[in-house]
């Protein structure tokens, strides 16, 4: 995979050496797999084996055991062979969690913006987290201990004859036991929104401690049963980081933790990982500011007011959320300290940082990559790096945990994401040139909106060809912005949001190209496509079907025809 797009994928890689049979339309071969993860596989294939991007294959992996179905969407030539990239496809997606963290799953499905449920099973314990636009809402467990009565007479909140009464009158009305609880006067309304908020975190924070074990989880992708959830908002990031915390097994630690005690950590480079919503004790404050990229985790343990296990368990808890990491032998130190992550929270999140969010999400692409970072033209690489930190905070996505709106999340993630490209066209020497000339370009002459459409449209293609989907996305949405009519930009827009998991603007998008011209191919089957993912399984259908009666013979509308379930 290309460098640019290593810190974009959404799911952790796992590095492994292990032979992997490849199927491309009924020829098998052999090759090497080199990584996996939940969501694809990298492998190397001998330089005379013919390969195209966009080929369908079907995989089999000896170690881990895998087998799966995807598709090719990179290739990349090398001496050693043929690199290629295998996005997988395989619907529901299992895997054990000797082979797969569960965090590194928890926060992939949450950064992708999946929709669906995991379940996790061990024995005869089947536990399930049910997942919103990639946010985790609630909870089951088929566990006697896990249900809310029995939590709320264990921590002592109500009594054994309170239970009691409660079960026998839920088992005559057919009423949930929270909703009978209030009935009976036990619990307050806003008493039982908090027991089943605890509840629904109690089941989640005990799957932890199934991490590295054989358990196995199934990812059922599709629209939530909505008469089984309450709809909840819980932060991936502290619930995986008290999740680790509590993991209790010492010898577990220390498998997991997996690094060398003279390894170097550091602080993640990605603001993403750094502002999570994430609440670190006082204890997780000192030893998160021992993490300088000079110290080996040896020296740290020796300087933690903790013991070893417990230090290492902090610090495994502040990996898993991948807000450390092992730092790279020629790795630079960034350009924050532990101080600025500690430091408590300047920004006040209420109705007027929403109304803020608004205003700045309709001007945004109008205040461009200066104006967005709030610096001036001539800024320095150390302020413009100064000032993306600081935007980034400010707009992290994990702010809409504390926003009651349905549309601020897709809002801040917009604009984390136009941060994002703000600075990495703005730190490279020759994109901020590019991008200079073209500011002076547009004060210096005026071109038609369908002129100007059209160059926003030419650069947007050229960046999906080097599958630069965020600075794709700017563009072609600039393009549709500027000129609405063009079928075509319409259609690619709706790609990159394809490529950058937001199913709902593609579905959007690919609507609009559709309503210029109803009988194209391409933009019929990309929203069958789209529909299978959002689990609009007639629209899917209808869209292949009209495809198919253009082309009977086209492969793509076959298979997607064949992929609804």
């Amino acid at each position: 995979m290309p460098a640019s797009e290593k810190d974009k994928r959404s799911f952790a890689r796992y590095c492994i050496k292990s032979s992997l049979r490849l199927n491309i339309n009924g020829r098998t071969f052999n090759a090497d797999a080199v990584n996996y993860s939940f969501d694809g596989i990298g492998a190397v294939v001998e330089n005379t084996r013919p390969i195209a991007k966009g080929a369908l294959v079907n995989v089999h992996i000896d170690n881990p055991d895998l087998d799966t179905r995807g598709e090719i969407v990179w290739i990349q030539k090398t001496p050693i062979g043929t690199t290629v990239g295998i996005k997988r496809n395989d619907a529901p997606r299992r895997g054990i969690l000797e082979d797969y963290s569960l965090a590194d799953v928890l926060i992939g499905l949450q950064r992708s913006g999946r929709t669906g449920v995991l379940e996790v099973v061990n024995g005869s314990v089947r536990k399930k987290i049910y997942i919103k636009d990639g946010d985790m809402i609630f909870s089951s467990s088929n566990q006697d201990n896990d249900r809310l009565g029995d939590i709320l007479l264990n921590e002592g909140k109500i009594n054994l004859e309170q239970y009691n009464q409660s079960v026998e009158l839920l088992k005559e009305t057919g009423r949930k036991q929270g909703a009978v609880l209030v009935r009976l006067g036990y619990l307050k309304p806003q008493e039982l929104v908090r027991a089943v908020r605890h509840q629904v975190e109690e089941i989640i924070l005990s799957l932890f401690s199934l991490e590295g074990s054989s358990s196995e989880f199934e990812f059922k992708e599709g629209p939530l049963p909505s008469d089984e959830v309450i709809t909840l908002k819980l932060s991936a990031a502290n619930l995986i980081h008290h999740g680790i915390k509590k993991i209790a097994d010492p010898q577990k630690i220390f498998n997991l933790l997996c690094v060398p005690m003279d390894a170097v950590l550091c602080l993640s480079s990605n603001p993403l990982n750094l502002f999570q919503d994430i609440k670190l004790n006082e204890e997780d404050k000192k030893i998160l500011s021992l993490v300088d990229g000079r110290t080996v985790i040896k020296d740290i343990v020796s300087l933690s007011s903790l013991d070893e296990l417990e230090t290492l368990k902090a610090l495994y808890a502040l990996m898993s959320v991948r807000l450390i990491e092992v730092k790279a032998e020629d790795g630079a130190n960034g350009g924050l300290s532990a101080a600025d992550i500690i430091e408590e929270d300047e920004i006040k999140i209420d109705e007027e940082f929403a109304d803020k969010v608004e205003k700045i999400y309709r001007e945004h692409e109008q205040m461009g990559y200066y104006g967005i970072l709030g610096i001036k033209q001539w800024a320095s690489i150390d302020d413009i790096k100064k000032a993306y930190y600081k935007a980034a905070k400010e707009f992290h996505p994990d702010r809409h945990f504390y926003i009651n709106s349905d549309t601020v999340k897709e809002k801040l993630n917009a604009l984390f994401s136009y941060i994002t490209t703000a600075y990495s066209a703005l730190s490279n020497s020759q994109k901020r040139k590019e991008y200079d000339n073209r500011l002076a370009y547009k004060t210096a002459a005026a071109p038609s909106k369908q002129e100007t459409a059209r160059a926003r449209f030419k650069e947007g293609k050229a960046e999906f060809r080097k599958e630069n989907y965020s600075e794709a996305f700017q563009l072609f949405g600039q393009a549709v912005y500027i000129d609405s009519t063009a079928a075509e930009y319409h259609y690619y827009y709706g790609l990159t949001l394809i490529r950058l998991k937001r199913f709902k603007e593609a579905e959007r998008a690919m609507s609009r190209a559709l309503k210029y011209e109803p009988s194209n191919l391409d933009y019929l089957i990309e929203e069958g496509y789209i529909c299978i993912q959002l689990g609009f399984r007639q629209r899917a259908r209808s869209s292949f079907e009209k495809a198919i009666k253009i082309d009977p013979l086209n492969n793509r509308a076959a298979e997607g025809l064949k992929n609804i379930p």
